[in-house]
């Protein structure tokens, strides 16, 4: 049809939005998250100056739980989707 918008579909009453699967939202979402708490990791590595200092080991001990959450997250996210490799399971 001429003048359509790109994005919409045809619907009962008219024209609705197409929508992306829950599914891949997920996945983009849960990468995006865990990509993010590696810079943030990237970043400390990259102002860090003193290992001694106490709170160093603090602040890397979150920033680590952090991107474990994050990877757990994004693993059971392309799991969900049918999307795994034998390295998303340590013990395989």
């Amino acid at each position: 049809m001429s003048g359509d918008s790109p994005g919409v579909v045809p619907g009962g009453d008219g024209y609705a939005p197409l929508m992306a699967d829950d599914t891949l939202i997920r996945i983009r979402e849960t990468a995006g998250a865990y990509a993010e708490a590696v810079r943030r990791t990237q970043r400390f590595f990259e102002r860090l100056d003193d290992t001694t200092d106490p709170s160093v080991l603090v602040e890397y001990a979150t920033l680590v739980r952090e991107e474990e959450a994050a990877l757990a997250d994004r693993v059971d996210a392309l799991t969900a989707a049918g999307l795994r490799a034998a390295s998303f399971d340590a013990g395989e």
